[in-house]
């Protein structure tokens, strides 16, 4: 007891003393979560300033203040961002469509910017550009857990079976030294969260972790949102191969009831619902890369889904004991949709084969609350 409330107590006076910034920082996260429900949208200053409460000119110098880039240049890098993962994560999906659900105008301009960004044409990325690019942007010591998680064991589904309790479908994969886990869709419902928000490298530094977990139990256990059987969600708003490091967000939730407010830092959002392949594993902190390696290049390209445009996360309930002290027992969980099949036709007149997912992300973080896809 004296513990809980020596951390309310330490929470009370950081507020006292930050609490501009604090609300700042909220209202700007708010803008980022609008921003990133809304890519397909006419997104104008004036808009986005009364999403956060400011008057458009104050908002545009606090946002560029506070995040390092422009108001504009954030929305084209989201928008350019997705349509890239959009290309290479559903190739038989029209180009086109891809770049009108990213908020482009026009095929010319998205084309235009996709090149500028990337030097190549949407076609290329497709074709196979996204993979060349994504082995250039990565760190030599990425590329060297790439290679590592390729030698050390196949990723693969081995069979699918019902379980009896639930009637659903258990895939069974190989995740190299981890061994093999049991993968199943898991329809998750709208869940009203909390949460605090980083941006910047996480991959390998705990203490990102550690910070951002001290900040929201230090929030949300004096109101009653955690205890024994409390969940967390850490969230991944961006693919590290295609977003540079230090514009990476990550975000730590908590569930809280509806009528919660957001509070300063304390931002406040729902995890959407839908359909998620899930796999729980016992993680030690070098073992992330190869749990979503084995979720997005080992899963999914052999179960008939695809990804949709919800974010990946990772799940963490308090007293779940692993079976080796240095581990902790972790859900990954990918949103997914059923695959689309489209007739889509070669200039020769032929079935243009299917591409496999991309190469997963494999970046990995460590300390007590290690994660990262």
């Amino acid at each position: 007891m004296a513990g809980r409330q020596l951390r309310g107590e330490t929470y009370a006076a950081g507020v006292t003393a930050g609490s501009e910034r604090q609300e700042y920082e909220g209202r700007v996260n708010a803008v980022m979560d609008y921003v990133e429900a809304h890519l397909g949208e006419e997104l104008s200053v004036e808009q986005l300033a009364g999403v956060a409460h400011f008057s458009p000119y104050h908002f545009h110098r606090v946002f560029s203040s506070m995040t390092g880039e422009t108001l504009g240049a954030f929305v084209a890098r989201l928008r350019i961002e997705h349509a890239a993962s959009r290309l290479a994560a559903q190739p038989r999906r029209a180009i086109t469509d891809i770049a009108l659900e990213s908020g482009f105008t026009s095929p010319s301009s998205f084309s235009r910017a996709f090149r500028e960004t990337y030097g190549m044409t949407p076609s290329d990325w497709r074709a196979g550009g996204h993979r060349q690019h994504v082995r250039q942007s990565r760190a030599p010591e990425a590329d060297a857990r790439s290679e590592a998680l390729a030698r050390a064991g196949s990723y693969r589904v081995t069979g699918s079976r019902l379980a009896p309790e639930t009637g659903r479908t258990v895939w069974d994969v190989t995740a190299g030294p981890l061994g093999t886990v049991a993968v199943e869709i898991e329809q998750l419902p709208r869940i009203e969260v909390a949460y605090v928000r980083t941006t910047g490298r996480y991959q390998g530094l705990g203490a990102v972790f550690a910070r951002l977990y001290s900040r929201i139990v230090s929030w949300a256990e004096p109101r009653g949102f955690v205890g024994p059987g409390a969940t967390f969600y850490n969230l991944y708003h961006d693919d590290p191969g295609l977003t540079d490091d230090d514009r990476l967000r990550l975000t730590v939730c908590v569930p809280v009831p509806a009528e919660t407010l957001p509070e300063g830092d304390i931002g406040r959002t729902a995890i959407e619902p839908g359909a998620c392949a899930v796999g729980r594993f016992e993680l030690g902190e070098q073992d992330y890369p190869a749990a979503w390696h084995a979720m997005a290049g080992g899963w999914l390209p052999d179960s008939g889904y695809e990804p949709d445009d919800r974010l990946p996360w990772e799940r963490f309930v308090v007293g779940r004991d692993a079976g080796r002290p240095d581990a902790q027992v972790v859900d990954i969980g990918l949103p997914v949709r059923p695959r689309r099949i489209a007739k889509v036709r070669t200039r020769a007149g032929g079935r243009q084969p299917s591409r496999r997912w991309p190469s997963p992300r494999t970046t990995a973080a460590s300390g007590s609350t290690t994660s990262g896809p």
